[in-house]
């Protein structure tokens, strides 16, 4: 994923303005791309130095610097590069320094090779192995496993994409008004946004939907990795019918509030079908291995609720007497997300029969909602309970717990 300070943007008053590759710079790119793929391509089994070493030898103009920077950097993000062996550097690093240290006092002088060999000896590695880990935690130490399975002509074709999805990281809000062709559209796109695991309201409008995603900046921590999630959903957005993005942004060192503007949409095609997010998915697996007197299933529906919509993650129908109860999996991201969940089941004239899981980390009580509402809060620890959610689905579809 690009780096803020390699986006190409201006600043046109409070907006924030990418500039797309001109015709003469998308020529300048596909030449610069395929120069770096093949030294990439090239450098299997040699270390990070060594390709940096050659990917400056490639002539590039001033002009086209920054562009150079962008390419590479998601090219490298492509690769496969080895990881530091399981003796720690560190470690072998101090012994091998104390061994030189003491060889000096003693001799006077130091045997580079007696000292490798003899450490070797004592660390239990074996010959010739331990010069070849000694620096192996540094980057530039870092061996190319495997080449990127790019082509250059793709990299340049979703260069300005990958530009929007790197000023997505610096947002903290983000509001959509999207259409898709079809139900089934829709429902591959909330099905991503669980997926990713995304904070969002939904709201409906007279063609289509609102989305109102937190953004990555309006979190407390895993920054990163929520921006990340976001950024993702980008190319989902792009295959709806059509979009228009709006972004609030904490721009640049001094943190400017600015804003982003995008439309797009591809008329119509289909969003790729995901996944379940790994906590739901082993939560189901952990379900359907208990004999309890519920058909779990992937819930499909939308809950609409004066003041927005309802997505859950799965729904359970009693055997008995065909009462549904959804949960939705919120996570450890937001309390702000569970106090808009409250709200909304908190209102006389909602019936749906709703569980909201919520991790401790929230620090959020299970009595914010009362005893009589047709809605509970489970707030777990580490994973989620099999058996703590299906004793509290039995209490939400009990004949009596939903009065109106």
């Amino acid at each position: 994923m690009l780096s803020a300070d390699l986006v190409r943007a201006r600043r046109r008053g409070e907006t924030l303005e990418l500039r797309p590759l001109s015709a003469k710079e998308q020529a300048s790119a596909l030449l610069i791309s395929q120069q770096i793929l093949e030294e990439y391509r090239g450098a299997k089994g040699k270390t990070r130095a060594a390709l940096e070493a050659a990917l400056n030898e490639i002539p590039v103009a001033a002009r086209d610097r920054k562009l150079y920077l962008a390419l590479k950097k998601r090219i490298d993000d492509q690769a496969t590069w080895s990881e530091a062996p399981e003796r720690d550097p560190q470690i072998l690093r101090r012994h091998v320094f104390l061994e030189a240290a003491r060889a000096r006092r003693e001799t006077g002088t130091i045997d580079r090779a007696a000292i490798l060999s003899s450490s070797e000896a004592l660390l239990g590695l074996p010959a010739g192995t331990l010069e070849h880990q000694l620096y192996s935690d540094l980057r530039e130490a870092q061996e190319l496993l495997l080449p990127p399975a790019l082509k250059a002509e793709a990299l340049v074709e979703t260069h300005d994409l990958a530009q929007a999805q790197a000023v997505l990281l610096r947002a903290t809000r983000v509001s959509v008004d999207v259409s898709c062709s079809s139900p089934a559209a829709y429902r591959a796109l909330f099905r991503k946004l669980k997926f990713l695991r995304l904070l969002f309201q939904l709201q409906k409008l007279s063609r289509g939907y609102r989305l109102e995603i937190d953004g990555p900046y309006s979190l407390f921590d895993a920054v990163t990795k929520y921006g990340l999630a976001l950024a993702q959903l980008l190319p989902a957005l792009e295959a709806t019918e059509r979009y228009r993005l709006e972004a609030e942004l904490s721009w640049g060192k001094q943190k400017e509030r600015l804003k982003y503007l995008r439309e797009g949409g591809r008329g119509g095609a289909e969003v790729e079908k995901s996944e379940l997010p790994d906590e739901v998915r082993v939560l189901l697996e952990r379900l359907e291995a208990q004999k309890a007197p519920f058909t779990v299933e992937i819930a499909e529906e939308l809950i609409d609720v004066e003041g927005g919509v309802l997505v859950p993650d799965l729904r359970f129908v009693s055997e008995e007497t065909g009462v549904i109860v959804y949960l939705e999996v919120l996570g450890h991201w937001s309390r702000a997300a569970v106090w808009r969940r409250v709200e909304l089941v908190n209102q006389p004239r909602f019936t749906a029969r709703m569980l909201f899981a919520v991790s401790e980390r929230l620090r959020v009580s299970e009595e914010v909602l009362p005893a009589e509402a047709p809605a509970e809060l489970y707030v777990y620890k580490g994973v989620m309970s099999a058996k703590s959610i299906l004793e509290r689905v039995a209490r939400l579809s009990a004949a009596d717990r939903v009065t109106s």
